[in-house]
């Protein structure tokens, strides 16, 4: 929790907003305004930035194209069909078992391995009938997600029965695990991935394809094998020379989302150090988004800022800044501090109604503040334990 201490941006912030706002420009415009008209007015000795560092992914990232809408039979129908795994896994079974040998099946898998290093690879199985007649894997860019791979090998499968028939009155039954894969070759791709499904596309506007859900891991031999082959594809890092092997405009995106962390991460770690000890000791989190706590009343929200900043109506703080006037113990006559919250008789007499509270009041310092620290994110408990403990209120309110 950090109080807005100015309308400003912090100097975190504008450094995350500023790499979020370049990356999109340099992945989503092909403009001569910012793809390199413009001569560099820096000294090129000098060390690049983070974005810099983004540019070659950049460059060989497929750019989303402007196509028309694509809609497909059924493509607004649930894939699952509002069914459980299990009894869609049967089901399935059970109709593949009739094929024929004139009609093909399709299954494709994704799989991620962290064996010394990230590896994504890819597989698919081809049956006609119940018989394996082809197979194939491969792996794809390491900064990729399991859901390109997953939908890269859709797109490998359908290739390889274009070269393994030439028929194209012969029924195709793509059978995906993905969901999302499903929605998005039955209706629009998504830009992150667009090359793959539109390939797609082009192979199912000239064949008889139907595409099928086949849920994973519930015993389905297709599914079985496609898994099998995802995982020698990862293992194997064989890439062909594609757009396989380049980064997607996702995977740029998360490079640019950790860049944008880490940025904000190491501004705060050095930020931090100039704050007083009063707030260290809190060990708050640095955060751009707005807090919870501001939803709280003006009046509650003073007392949370004042324990934590040490900035308020205590005895050290009239002491210092020689406050003559002001009243240096609580009701009960006891020293103001910021640490009084959960230290004052009469709030240790209401304990029973603390919000989530431990099964004994806080026994030291540290224990206090951990009680407090539980309630950070929880505005509604805060106020709630101010309500109950009434510890700020008059005497005469008090009593």
């Amino acid at each position: 929790m950090v109080s807005r201490a100015h309308e400003t941006e912090p100097i975190g912030g504008f450094a995350r907003n500023t790499l979020r706002s370049s990356a999109g420009m340099a992945d989503l415009s092909n403009s001569e305004y910012t793809t390199g008209r413009w001569p560099a007015i820096w000294d090129s000795r000098t060390r690049g930035t983070k974005l810099k560092a983004l540019e070659p992914l950049v460059s060989f990232a497929s750019r989303p194209i402007l196509t028309p809408l694509h809609f497909s039979p059924g493509c607004y129908t649930n894939p699952t069909k509002g069914v459980k795994k299990e009894t869609a896994a049967e089901e399935f079974k059970e109709w593949w078992s009739l094929l024929l040998e004139d009609h093909t099946t399709v299954f494709s898998d994704g799989s991620e391995q962290y064996d010394q290093g990230k590896f994504i690879g890819y597989g698919y199985a081809i049956y006609k009938g119940q018989a394996l007649v082809g197979s194939g894997y491969g792996a794809i860019n390491i900064i990729s997600y399991v859901f390109d791979a997953e939908a890269i090998g859709a797109l490998k499968g359908l290739q390889y029965i274009v070269r393994l028939t030439t028929d194209k009155q012969t029924l195709i039954t793509i059978c995906i695990d993905s969901t999302s894969v499903i929605w998005c070759i039955c209706t629009n791709a998504v830009a992150l991935l667009q090359w793959a499904f539109l390939e797609c596309y082009g192979i199912i506007e000239t064949r008889d394809i139907n595409i099928r859900w086949s849920s994973g891991y519930i015993g389905i031999e297709g599914n079985e094998q496609a898994d099998r082959l995802a995982d020698l594809g990862a293992k194997s890092g064989r890439v062909s020379e594609d757009n396989c092997a380049h980064p997607t405009i996702s995977d740029i995106g998360s490079i640019a989302c950790l860049s944008k962390r880490n940025t904000t991460y190491n501004w705060w770690c050095i930020a931090k150090n100039s704050l007083s000890a009063t707030y260290s000791k809190w060990e708050l989190e640095y955060s751009i988004k707005e807090p919870p706590e501001l939803t709280l009343p003006r009046g509650i929200f003073h007392r949370l800022l004042a324990m934590c900043i040490g900035h308020g109506d205590f005895s050290f703080y009239h002491c210092r800044f020689q406050y003559t006037d002001a009243e240096l113990n609580c009701i009960y006559g006891y020293n103001k501090t910021p640490d009084h919250i959960f230290f004052c008789d009469y709030s240790v007499r209401k304990f029973r109604k603390w919000p989530n509270r431990a099964p004994f009041p806080p026994a030291n310092k540290q224990q206090g503040m951990d009680y407090i620290k539980s309630l950070f994110g929880k505005p509604k408990d805060f106020a709630d334990f101010l309500k109950q403990t009434r510890c700020f209120e008059h005497p005469y309110q008090a009593v």
